[in-house]
């Protein structure tokens, strides 16, 4: 009976794997996470096997495992994005926000504010911006994007000079607008 359980289960996967993958990847938007999600989706179909009667029903309960996973990934991969815009993102406006010129300012941009100035970056930019708020070194986001240190830090200070020319007026209209209010 084992062998049987087997082979008619090995039979669904090779059915519906690769409608499965592509599903996920649409949701995920990312091959090796879908990947995951649909080894997850098929090791409870496993441990559910007993109820899942007919090819039918295989497909839909995977289905619905993998949409529900899916939501729930992207609910966390969202969440640890907004701690990455709050936690780090200031940061790296300025290597010492105590110090930072203007510092108090920082406290009128909003996350929008913020994400909208950071899309407007060059790529290459963007990417060792993203790098250094997530708290790696210089070294380590020189290693991984190909160029020297000096290199990393010059496109970090481009970064910073153009964040706050583009964030600093939104900033100080806020203040103003608060402070006419008191």
């Amino acid at each position: 009976m084992a062998d049987n359980e087997m082979q008619t289960f090995a039979a669904l996967v090779i059915q519906f794997r690769s409608g499965l993958l592509k599903h996920a990847q649409r949701i995920l938007g990312n091959a090796a996470d879908a990947e995951d999600l649909v080894q997850h989706a098929l090791d409870e179909a496993w441990k559910e096997r007993l109820h899942l009667q007919g090819p039918e029903a295989f497909r839909a309960w995977t289905g619905r495992v993998i949409n529900t996973r899916a939501i729930s990934l992207l609910r966390h991969h969202r969440a640890e994005q907004r701690k990455a815009v709050n936690a780090g993102w200031v940061t790296v406006l300025a290597d010492d926000p105590e110090e930072a010129e203007g510092g108090e300012l920082w406290t009128f941009i909003q996350e929008k504010d913020l994400r909208e100035a950071v899309e407007r970056l060059p790529p290459q930019q963007r990417e060792v911006f993203h790098l250094r708020a997530q708290g790696r070194s210089y070294v380590s986001i020189g290693a991984q994007v190909g160029r020297s240190t000096g290199t990393v830090g010059w496109w970090l200070h481009q970064v910073r000079e153009q964040l706050r020319e583009r964030l600093q007026p939104i900033a100080e209209e806020r203040r103003l607008s608060v402070g006419t209010w008191h």
